[in-house]
């Protein structure tokens, strides 16, 4: 029997259409549907943390629906409040522009990025002695240390150009290209320098030709001192910046000289339009739709996992897609945060105006993307006492006196049972064989996977440093060194305030080199006062010069205190304090020493 008539046809086509309407509209139905959900969930979120924030901007992308956040005050005393003309820093945000320029430039078979830079940097410029490339710079690879000085300037004297700025940063370079991860602000630089040297733009004009005019982000400045915006320059005056505590920082409007690395700043739906290209394929910054695919292709993996780490730039952010990957924002007052799955197209920006605020720029996205979800724990998990010792996160400085901040970043890792670890006062759970979660706080940009170093050493990997094994020994002197050191001056203090006291001046030499121990040891405290508070290593240079006229008077006023000693007739009692006196010289000038607390 034919049953495919005329009749039985129209019935069946309109049966097919009817179920295609409802089949092909039933997903947008469910999306609108979460989305109120999750409109919902993070409003009772902000209302949540509001009292303890200043502002805050949301954005929210979902496929083609948007959704838009803000709350909370851009200046708390004039009452601002956060709205659409708001501008926000980007912090190291701003790093995605380098990474899109530099797949731009290797798009257009300009530059290779397994090609050593010093290919494409001027003859002149100093490198070192190591093969560095770009993918070592985008994997933070390279092998730079990282230095507290000239990380943002209050009032320059002058604009400086990229490679001045390059070549006055205290950095050096410490590790052998592609061993240890190391966050570096320097890199970045680095490579937006070679972004010029190829393209033969400023970075600044580079970037607004082939990002900022393409998307139309007209409201966004990258000038460190907002002088390619008036507009931006002068509403950024209108914005202040908070503490945790919603307590003011003054000042807060810092320049920045790598200011590749940090200093973007606009409004937020300028961002925004960032996000949204790269969602929808890329098409009006790149010329092939591959080259994006690359940008979020995992370029860096934790050591002996298939757990992503960097995609050429880009942190992962621990998802239950698994895919989804971004960047983090901070500085002197503002904070953010940029992640995109751009297999899901969806995409989470925050950006506020409080000082390392974690509990919305990450907050949010793991509200949005949801958790790292793991299997049952295997049976083969390690044992984690392996890992028992201090360590030392490598981005910090190796060189110079800001290695001894170093100190203060040290963490103990301890086995908790048998396979899990506490660390920083928080609980690891190994959830695979060497990787370790902890609930106890957010897990920020990566998983904290633990693993073995090449050549007997161990290393710690977490989102953007390695942490480096630290012998308990070398910890132990490094601090008996401080504190000896403080007690030398503790002592030059009490013997000068009894000498004042008891109006005793009976040996001069010996109440000048208690004088000279004071002044350096008050010299040093300002050094790091001064360097905590943010300044140029040039502001510091005579501080740390005058650590040399120390080491070279106290050389000198020991040996006049010994030979005081030996041809005079001098008690047990006098004795020892001469002793004490002339060690306290030593123990100050081995920590200036040690700690290269000069020039």
């Amino acid at each position: 029997m034919n049953i495919q008539g005329p009749q039985s046809v129209r019935l069946y086509v309109c049966a097919s259409l009817i179920f295609m309407f409802f089949t092909l509209n039933l997903k947008p139905a469910l999306s609108a549907s979460d989305q109120q959900v999750l409109e919902s969930t993070l409003s009772d979120y902000l209302k949540e943390h509001g009292e303890k924030a200043a502002g805050v901007a949301v954005i929210v992308i979902n496929e083609d629906e948007v959704m838009n956040l803000i709350d909370g005050y851009a200046d708390i005393k004039r009452q601002i409040p956060v709205d659409e003309e708001t501008i926000f820093e980007w912090g190291s945000v701003s790093k995605l522009l380098i990474w899109i320029s530099i797949l731009q430039l290797e798009e257009a078979g300009l530059l290779d990025m397994n090609e050593d830079i010093a290919t494409y940097l001027p003859q002149d410029f100093p490198l070192y002695n190591s093969t560095i490339t770009l993918q070592h710079l985008m994997n933070h690879t390279a092998g730079f240390d990282d230095s507290y000085t000239d990380l943002v300037i209050l009032n320059p004297t002058g604009k400086t150009s990229l490679r001045d700025a390059l070549e006055a940063a205290d950095v050096q370079h410490v590790y052998p290209p592609g061993q240890v991860v190391a966050y570096s602000n320097y890199g970045a630089g680095l490579a937006a320098y070679v972004v010029e040297e190829v393209s033969g733009m400023d970075f600044r004009e580079y970037v607004q030709m082939h990002i900022f005019a393409p998307l139309q982000m007209t409201r966004t400045a990258i000038d460190p001192e907002q002088d390619d915006h008036q507009w931006v320059k002068e509403q950024r005056k209108k914005v202040q910046g908070y503490t945790g505590d919603l307590e003011l920082i003054e000042p807060n409007n810092y320049v920045i000289p790598l200011y590749p690395a940090g200093s973007v700043m606009g409004v937020a739906s300028d961002l925004q339009k960032l996000m949204q290209e790269l969602l929808s394929g890329g098409a009006l910054l790149f010329q092939q739709p591959h080259t994006i695919d690359s940008l979020f292709q995992p370029s860096l993996y934790y050591p002996d996992t298939n757990v992503p780490r960097i995609a050429n730039g880009l942190f992962f952010l621990p998802s239950q897609s698994r895919q989804v990957f971004g960047h983090g924002g901070n500085t002197v007052a503002f904070s953010s945060s940029f992640y995109v799955d751009i297999q899901t197209r969806t995409g989470v920006l925050v950006m506020t105006n409080m000082a390392y605020e974690s509990a919305y720029t990450l907050g949010i996205p793991n509200i949005v993307f949801g958790e790292y979800v793991h299997n049952d724990r295997p049976n083969t998990l390690e044992d984690s006492s392996e890992w028992k010792g201090i360590y030392e996160p490598a981005r910090v400085p190796q060189h110079g006196f800001s290695k001894v901040y170093g100190l203060l970043l040290r963490s103990k890792a301890e086995p908790a049972g048998e396979h899990d670890l506490t660390m920083n006062g928080l609980y690891y759970l190994q959830a695979e064989p060497g990787v370790y979660l902890t609930k106890d706080d957010f897990s920020a940009y990566a998983l904290d996977v633990y693993s073995g170093q090449p050549g007997n050493e161990k290393k710690l990997s977490s989102g953007q440093s390695d942490l480096l094994y630290i012998p308990l020994y070398q910890h132990l002197l490094e601090w008996g060194a401080i504190v000896l050191g403080a007690l030398a001056a503790l002592f030059s203090f009490v013997f000068m305030l009894f000498s004042v006291l008891r109006r005793i001046r009976k040996n001069r030499f010996l109440l000048m080199q208690h004088v000279l121990n004071i002044l350096v040891a008050l010299n040093i405290v300002w050094i790091g006062y001064q360097t905590v508070s943010i300044t140029t290593y040039s502001a510091i240079q005579p501080f740390l010069t005058a650590n040399l006229f120390y080491m070279a008077g106290s050389v000198v006023l020991s040996g006049f205190i010994l030979f005081h000693m030996r041809y005079n007739q001098i008690d047990k009692r006098g004795t020892s304090i001469i002793i004490i006196t002339v060690m306290t010289a030593v123990v100050l000038s081995g920590n200036i020493l040690y700690w290269e607390f000069y020039l």
